[in-house]
């Protein structure tokens, strides 16, 4: 794995980090399910499977967020290992030929 890979899948691991716990307070804020239930207004199945999103992020956002620094680390340290063995492999190489190639 390379560096440029590493750094592509954290990132990636942080935005969705980020967006769980960001969609939660966006569908409320959006969709404010407390007014419609007071009022009796039965909300579209659209927006019942939001909240459900919402609800699913809210509950697995920290196990997320714990889990996303020591990822991290793994994965650089993964890039760290076989960027030195592809180093070796290409410093090693083939050996060079001894004698002349037949002719022809």
């Amino acid at each position: 794995m390379r560096y440029r890979t590493a750094g592509i899948l954290s990132a990636i691991l942080v935005v969705v980090n980020v967006g769980m716990f960001s969609l939660r307070a966006a569908v409320w804020a959006v969709f404010l399910p407390l007014e419609q239930a007071a009022q009796g207004v039965d909300p579209p199945t659209y927006e019942k499977i939001l909240l459900v999103a919402a609800d699913f992020c809210d509950i697995w956002k920290w196990i997320v967020a714990v889990l996303t620094p020591p990822i991290v680390v793994a994965l650089f340290i993964i890039a760290a290992f076989t960027g030195v063995a592809r180093a070796h492999k290409l410093t090693t190489g083939a050996p060079s030929p001894t004698s002349p190639p037949p002719a022809l």
